[in-house]
């Protein structure tokens, strides 16, 4: 009950609603099923999405975790090779699907990354990847780029997989929502008197999230929006 409390009031939950409500729409449509591999899963915070899969995550051992999400753990954790290498350790065609959320910014190599998604995916698997367009610094030092929808693009295509949909999440009010929010949070944590000033105003700020989800369905965005969602087919 509190962490559903905490999702609902969290500086970041508008990216988080917005994830939650496409990965849903995105795994019941395309029908996600059989062994799922999850890169970079953290505390697999949408593993209950997946109920009609074998659901197995890999992360680091020091991955990021997160009071505001079930403490659950990876199933693999990448061994000393993977930072040189940068190969996953299972055969080629191992999973029926891959996915990932909100990885693709953190990996030094993001063309590797997407190859070794395609790799240990079985033929006509299906890749469901996430990550952002307009989004603050984030998990310091290891944020490395942000891409567009014409990089994924050639990014899948060079790994022999066929792009089914990519979808722009939010738009220009919702993004900037988000980063007031990420610059209120950088205000508080800078001392306890900010802290405590950054607790009065925001209200305010949850609010101005709210708003946005609504204004944005009227006033779409095309340029300027918070994160992309790519679901991919592998040939």
């Amino acid at each position: 009950m509190l962490r559903k409390i905490r999702f609902y009031i969290s500086p970041c939950f508008l990216i988080r609603y917005y994830l939650q409500r496409d990965i849903k729409y995105f795994v019941k449509k395309f029908k996600f099923e059989g062994r799922v591999l999850d890169f970079g899963c953290g505390q697999k915070p949408y593993e209950h999405l997946f109920f009609n899969s074998e659901y197995i995550g890999i992360d680091f051992e020091n991955y990021s975790k997160n009071k505001e999400i079930s403490d659950k753990k990876p199933d693999y954790f990448f061994d000393e090779k993977y930072s040189k290498e940068m190969t996953l350790p299972f055969e080629n065609g191992s999973f029926d699907n891959t996915v990932s959320f909100q990885v693709l910014e953190h990996h030094r190599k993001p063309e590797v990354m997407i190859r070794e998604m395609a790799r240990v995916v079985k033929k006509e698997g299906l890749i469901l990847l996430t990550c952002p367009f307009v989004y603050a610094l984030h998990e310091e030092p290891n944020d490395f780029q942000r891409l567009t929808e014409y990089k994924l693009r050639e990014l899948f295509e060079k790994n022999n997989c066929q792009i089914i949909r990519i979808k722009k999440q939010g738009g220009f009010f919702s993004a900037v929502s988000m980063l007031a929010n990420e610059q209120l949070n950088y205000f508080a944590a800078k001392n306890r008197i900010n802290y405590l000033l950054a607790c009065v105003i925001y209200p305010l700020f949850l609010l101005l999230q709210y708003t946005s989800i609504l204004v944005d369905v009227f006033f779409r965005s095309e340029k300027v929006f918070i994160n992309y969602i790519v679901l991919a087919k592998k040939l």
